[in-house]
């Protein structure tokens, strides 16, 4: 089968928008590198429908994703390449190139309309002794949990702010675990200049903010410790973490603890479209880098197209509605009758501008916390090349144009990471250091292969046409 469109992500984006192309009839193949469909939202979800007491834990939000999975796979018009990594990608006028990798074989693909929906990533969180053992994303405990079903130990202790810090809190508090403490960074009450932002967000989705209050409020009904306005973390021990100090209403407390969990909220993956050459805007209300699209979704690249967190973090169900939009935005390029209706479209757009409300208010509400935007001298920025901040700032003080030519100077990005983990602080730093906005500080430009790939595997290079 000879697909029409190629789809990078496997998540409700991704998903969402396959299934819309196919009904119509037109071929798409879905490229992820999970082994299973779902991405990190839905992750191993089909895996998990069989397991009730984990699907509990998780919530309906989560089962929900098995349908949408299993929808997908029962369209033949769908082919799927899993545990497949994209390593390049190269947009030309004749068409656009992805390089793949699975299994230690590298090979070349060639459509005429790609979608890039890759998702979100955690925001780093830069703090002195982020680097130890056990101290670990929350993001990336959510994924254990849904993978392998692996629990923390009582005794956890949870740190950082927004929607994430409050649903993880509820998954485990539903397995049974008991945190010591949820040290959180944001206020517990909305700050007057965001009043307004709330009462807007309350009238499109009063019932998805009562849900996160209800969320937030099974942590003090658990007798869980939840302390609002943590200012500051820090991270102590030998050969692994011990303990935890942190700063609240201007005292200095300690925590004893083998394992702390930390969340900043989220930002859009755009590694991979700052590869293919697509412009990018700073979004000051998301503090985070965003691929510049038309209403259609399509990038500055001929026929690379972007949805999802990826191009602007909404969250799971805006990425469905997204997918229906553009599918019928890419079937309308195909010459083809669009899968939805008229009626349908509109219906779908006044939904996802809905949830672009209640966004706008959670962003300004959960801003990236200052403590990890501006971390102490000898925090770690750069962890493959043990970069710290005074580095990073004696450079930046010294003239350096960028993160560019910091990389240069430093080795600071050039790392197994390419910058992925580094480079938002770095952009931050350097900012705060010369007074400038990182708009016009700018971030890292990222080369191939995006991920590791041996020189005996690309001399093996042979093309797939899809």
């Amino acid at each position: 089968m000879t697909a029409d469109v190629v789809i990078i992500g496997a998540g409700p984006a991704g998903l969402s928008l396959a299934i819309g192309l196919a009904q119509l009839g037109v071929c798409v193949e879905i490229i992820d590198e999970g082994q299973t469909a779902g991405g990190q939202v839905y992750r191993a979800v089909s895996r998990n429908s069989s397991n009730k007491q984990l699907l509990d834990w998780l919530g309906l939000d989560y089962a929900k994703g098995a349908a949408v999975v299993s929808d997908a796979q029962k369209l033949d018009r769908i082919s799927w390449r899993m545990a497949t990594s994209v390593w390049d990608i190269r947009c030309e006028d004749e068409g656009i190139e992805l390089g793949l990798v699975v299994d230690g074989k590298v090979s070349v693909v060639k459509s005429n309309h790609v979608v890039l929906a890759t998702g979100a990533m955690e925001r780093p969180t830069p703090f002195p002794g982020w680097t130890l053992p056990g101290v670990v994303s929350m993001g990336a405990a959510q994924t254990l949990l849904k993978d392998a079903g692996l629990l923390p130990e009582d005794g956890v202790v949870l740190a950082g702010q927004g929607p994430l810090l409050y649903l993880f809190a509820s998954q485990i508090l539903a397995a049974g675990v008991r945190p010591k403490a949820v040290l959180d960074f944001a206020p517990k009450w909305v700050a007057p200049k965001n009043l307004p932002l709330l009462a807007r967000a309350l009238i499109s989705s009063g019932k998805m903010i009562a849900k996160g209050l209800h969320l937030r409020n099974q942590i003090s009904a658990a007798g869980v410790e939840h302390l609002f306005n943590v200012k500051r973390i820090e991270a102590f021990g030998d050969d692994s973490l011990n303990r935890v100090r942190y700063l609240h209403r201007g005292v200095e407390k300690e925590v004893e603890t083998k394992l702390l969990l930390v969340h900043d909220g989220v930002i859009a993956n755009t590694h991979i479209t700052t590869a293919a050459g697509c412009a990018h805007n700073w979004d000051k209300q998301q503090a985070a880098w965003i691929p510049r699209r038309n209403t259609l979704g399509q990038t500055s690249c001929k026929n690379l197209w972007m949805l999802g967190d990826g191009a602007g973090i909404a969250g799971a169900d805006a990425a469905v509605l997204q997918g229906r939009i553009m599918a019928r935005a890419i079937a309308m390029k195909l010459d083809l009758s669009p899968p939805y209706g008229e009626h349908q479209n509109r219906a779908d757009l006044q939904a996802l501008s809905r949830i672009t409300i209640l966004r706008r208010f959670l962003d300004r509400q959960y801003a990236p916390v200052a403590a990890f935007s501006n971390p102490p001298d000898e925090t770690m920025i750069c962890r493959c090349e043990a970069i710290k901040a005074v580095e990073i700032r004696t450079l930046a003080r010294s003239g350096c144009m960028g993160p560019n030519q910091l990389r240069a100077f430093s080795r600071a990005g050039m790392g197994p990471c390419m910058g992925r983990q580094c480079g938002g602080a770095i952009s931050r730093i350097m900012a705060a250091e010369t007074g400038q906005d990182i708009a016009d500080i700018g971030h890292f430009s990222i080369r191939t292969p995006l991920k590791p790939v041996t020189l005996a595997e690309v001399a093996s290079l042979h093309k797939v046409e899809p």
